[in-house]
């Protein structure tokens, strides 16, 4: 099942970075596709996922043009670690975003943020939506009502990489564009019950 983006996510998504500057090439497409469905049903829960990411702070991002990977310019290089706890699949659409949000799993954190890119307070996040592996979408409020906002999707079962999107936006108005941050991340799935903790 496809799910809508929120509101939120609507405003600051930009198909130009997750469609088509670091969208799955269509052979890495039809190998997720293939692992997807050799794999069983979907459970009940999601799996515990520890999110190893590189991320580099974008430039020259554009909305306005389709820009390839090839015509981004990028600063910097960051490293950043996220924890995704095993949670129960959502089977109800998500609060609206003028909604009171829904209650976090405090074990949703980032556990590594060396050059502070994330804002967060303690790691924590004050909204998740997850719907691994589809998309997960986190926001935490900065200030006032100014997020930063991080956008996880095209998770590759077979090579175990997601992207990792991000930027600082006011709700349901626009984001900052000298804040727009992309990269991957290595997925470890289900690290804690193989006896090696994640968090």
């Amino acid at each position: 099942m496809t799910h809508a983006p929120s509101q939120l996510i609507k405003t600051v998504i930009l198909a130009a970075i997750l469609g088509c500057a670091t969208g799955l090439s269509p052979v890495q497409a039809a190998k997720a596709k293939r692992a997807s469905a050799n794999q069983p049903a979907a459970a009940a829960r999601l799996p515990e996922r520890q999110l190893t990411c590189s991320i580099r702070h974008i430039t020259n991002f554009d909305p306005e043009k389709l820009q390839t990977a090839a015509e981004l310019k990028y600063d910097a290089v960051h490293p950043l670690t996220l924890v995704l706890p095993g949670i129960p699949v959502r089977t109800s659409p998500p609060p609206e975003p003028q909604d009171d949000p829904e209650p976090v799993d405090p074990r949703t954190r980032i556990i590594a943020d060396p050059g502070n890119i994330a804002p967060t307070k303690n790691g924590t996040f004050d909204r998740v939506i997850d719907y691994w592996p589809e998309r997960t979408e986190l926001s935490a409020v900065i200030s006032g009502d100014l997020l930063n906002v991080i956008v996880i999707n095209q998770y590759d079962p077979v090579k175990q990489t997601a992207n990792f999107f991000m930027t600082r936006a006011t709700e349901l108005s626009r984001y900052q564009q000298n804040h727009v941050y992309q990269g991957e991340c290595q997925v470890r799935l289900n690290a804690s019950a193989s006896g090696k903790p994640i968090a």
